[in-house]
């Protein structure tokens, strides 16, 4: 008798890119049907009007988001968002300039272009005190679209904005443009995971034998991505809309697979770095006096 498959339906943070690769390759190459999930891989709006997150309150039963998502629907009456894959074990990500090259002169009246996302706004002031500048001088721009920011930062229609280097950063180095990047952890930042793929807990959906047999095949495709830069390039280029070189996706696929494993097993969180976060979260009164139990944040697989 055929093994039942158990239908995953995921929200991708962004348009199919080389954070996603392990997810197509599973996909494609049946590692997801060998481990009986059936998984549908499902990219944003082009208007990107609800976030991945929003989107398990029913539509989807995974989500990819930064694990700010999973501490701020914590005290949700309709949804609390657990994480059961870390899909970066390091932050790849960077707020860049054309413009900038010292991050305290976004103080100086100067433009950042946000995605408004939960606490953004606030670490990129908190990075701009620990550089010494006016974190209150930065101002923030909300009426780019989320597709259109580093365009925009080009233009200089925006100073600056938050990107991922193995992507926005491999191609401005392609094309010749000088990037200024500041990673938070340079400025004081234990940022968290991010991003990570969620569930939503409340909704008793997914039970954890399914949850199970999804990182198990998804650790697969990332293993696979690793293993093979060439190979994983030649799955991603059919998804990247707008469609991407082989030379463009080899670079950010090399890049990528470095951030993927610190050595640990794929996907898996710890404790530490979870409780870090939100101790500087704390400090910074982000939380606004909540409780947050990490023990819910995530699950380890």
């Amino acid at each position: 008798m055929a093994q039942s498959q158990a239908k995953v339906r995921i929200a991708l943070d962004w348009t199919p890119n080389t954070i996603h690769t392990g997810l197509y390759i599973a996909k494609e190459f049946g590692i997801y049907d060998k481990h009986g999930v059936d998984v549908e891989l499902l990219p944003p709006g082009r208007e990107y009007s609800k976030t991945p997150a929003k989107r398990l309150d029913g539509e989807v039963d995974l989500a990819i988001c930064p694990s700010e998502s999973c501490i701020a629907y914590q005290h949700s009456n309709k949804m609390q968002l657990c994480a059961v894959y870390a899909i970066l074990q390091n932050d790849a990500s960077a707020i860049v300039s054309t413009s900038l090259d010292n991050f305290s002169k976004l103080g100086e009246g100067k433009t950042y272009g946000s995605y408004n996302a939960r606490y953004e706004d606030a670490i990129v002031k908190a990075m701009v005190k620990h550089d010494g500048g006016d974190a209150e001088g930065v101002k923030i721009s909300q009426q780019q679209g989320k597709f259109s920011l580093f365009e925009a930062m080009q233009k200089g229609e925006v100073d600056a904005t938050w990107v991922f280097m193995p992507w926005e950063g491999i191609e401005a180095e392609m094309n010749g443009v000088k990037l200024h990047a500041f990673r938070p952890g340079d400025y004081g930042i234990p940022y968290g995971y991010s991003p990570v793929i969620a569930y939503n807990a409340a909704s008793g959906g997914l039970d954890k034998d399914v949850l199970r047999k999804f990182v198990a095949a998804t650790r697969e495709g990332y293993q696979q991505a690793i293993g093979d830069a060439d190979h994983a390039v030649q799955v991603i280029q059919k998804h990247c809309d707008p469609q991407q070189s082989v030379e463009f996706l080899r670079e950010s696929q090399k890049s990528i697979n470095e951030y993927y494993s610190d050595g640990s097993t794929l996907g898996a969180m710890s404790r530490e770095k979870w409780q870090t976060w939100i101790e500087w979260l704390e400090r910074q009164g982000l939380l606004d006096g909540a409780n947050v139990d990490i023990g819910k944040l995530f699950i380890e697989i």
